[in-house]
């Protein structure tokens, strides 16, 4: 007996929900979850996904990637980005080979030296803040956060070139499509492809430059050049390895560190509670429950995606081969049997006595979860934790009259401009 597929979110002819999809899939995949429950279908145009909710499921689905479910797939529209690397890569143990690198490149040591960067970059920015104002809060993190990527990740000479570098992965940002064919004559696919060469003709000659002087530089732009592995695959591969990593990287924690200040200015009495402590281990605690709180509120990765490979059936339904499996943080991190009275916000759900987090391995998947799962969590987390504090150590904040609304149009969920943040120094 044929299983039946999951139930499907009505929609319109041939586009399904694509449109309200593209404008607040959160709120489309909410309501469903309220309709249908754990299990549903989604039309995206051409495209069908069955939709699973709940840590169960999570555990599922990064169990099943590399096996009944396929990663390449769904990565065919960062190809024109990036090329054939990463998730992109069609060949398995390619695909790993090239994880596993970024997944070396992002502990121990090398960790200890992008916080020196890090508290740099950091230092500079809060220097010239002035002892009054107000700023744009996308606006101002991003490029703060892309410099500290810059830094770190691709050593000074592209630092140096920050002011073209950023536009140049900006535009690359806008080219993103995960619906329509990426080869179509539309005007940001034309900016995306020209910001593509740009950039590639940027690194390349830093490229070789590494390669004839290798002692140089510890950055992560050195692991790529010394790669025996990749030096055989050649220099797209190495430039694509370097442009996927800062892009995702620098954009994704972007976003979370505005959510993360967003939702502090709008709680006042948990941001006094932080500030009521010394700086030190107990303030720097309680503000890693904020970003915690924001990465379970505010995810800014909207859905994660994989292709299934075969039919597979699950909890009476069949999901069929060709249809996407899709997981839906924003949804998943509000199921009150997981999380308590999970729309209020409140950070010390991850205090060690509560640890709401821990009552399943996946309950929260911010930064995925299985062997894709973010090669980069811990630096993106200290890197928001070190911007934060700095900026509440040294400025009085305003609150924040109401929440900011989402924007999706980079990728990711951040907060729309403008939203102003006005600062003074303190005493």
């Amino acid at each position: 007996m044929t299983l039946p597929t999951p139930p499907m979110i009505k929609g319109l002819p041939l586009l399904g929900s694509l449109l309200e999809w593209r404008r607040d899939h959160l709120t489309l995949f909410q309501r469903a979850y309220r309709e249908h429950g754990p299990v549903f279908a989604v039309r995206l145009g051409p495209q069908r996904g069955a939709l699973l909710i709940g840590p169960e499921y999570h555990d599922f689905y990064f169990r099943e990637v590399d096996g009944r479910l396929s990663v390449p797939e769904l990565y065919k529209f960062v190809v024109p980005m990036f090329g054939d690397v990463m998730m992109a890569a069609t060949d398995t143990a390619r695909r790993r080979r090239h994880v596993a690198l970024l997944q070396s490149a992002f502990q121990g040591r090398r960790l200890e030296r992008y916080s020196q960067v890090m508290a740099a970059e950091v230092d500079a920015w809060l220097d010239g803040l002035g002892t009054s104002g107000a700023f744009d809060l996308w606006n101002t993190l991003e490029p703060v956060v892309m410099r500290i990527a810059a830094s770190a990740l691709m050593g000074p000479e592209i630092r140096a070139r920050i002011d073209q570098f950023r536009p140049l992965l900006v535009d690359l940002a806008r080219g993103m499509e995960f619906i329509l064919p990426p080869n179509l004559p539309l005007p940001r696919f034309v900016r995306r492809d020209r910001a593509r060469r740009q950039l590639t003709a940027m690194l390349r000659p830093v490229i070789e430059q590494r390669r004839r002087h290798p002692d140089r530089h510890e950055d992560f732009l050195q692991i790529l050049v010394d790669d025996p592995g990749l030096g055989a695959e050649g220099d797209d591969v190495q430039v694509g390895m370097a442009l996927c990593t800062i892009f995702t990287g620098y954009i994704t924690t972007a976003a979370q560190a505005c959510w993360t200040l967003a939702l502090l200015l709008r709680h006042r009495d948990y941001l006094d509670s932080i500030l009521a402590l010394p700086e030190g281990p107990a303030r720097d605690a309680r503000l890693s429950w904020a970003f915690k709180e924001a990465l379970r509120l505010r995810p800014v990765m909207g859905f994660y995606a994989r292709n299934n490979a075969v039919d597979i059936d699950l909890d009476g339904y069949r999901l069929p081969r060709g249809w996407m499996t899709m997981l839906c943080p924003g949804v998943a991190h509000r199921l009150p049997e997981i999380f308590t009275d999970p729309d209020r916000y409140d950070p010390e759900r991850f205090a060690p006595d509560r640890a709401e987090d821990r009552r399943h391995p996946h309950a929260l998947i911010g930064f995925s979860g299985g062997f894709y799962r973010c090669p980069g969590q811990a630096f993106g987390t200290n890197e928001v934790l070190m911007l934060l504090g700095g900026l509440l150590s040294r400025y009085e904040l305003d609150p924040l009259p109401v929440d900011p609304p989402a924007d999706l149009d980079l990728g990711v969920t951040r907060p729309r401009s403008p939203t102003l943040v006005r600062y003074r120094r303190r005493d």
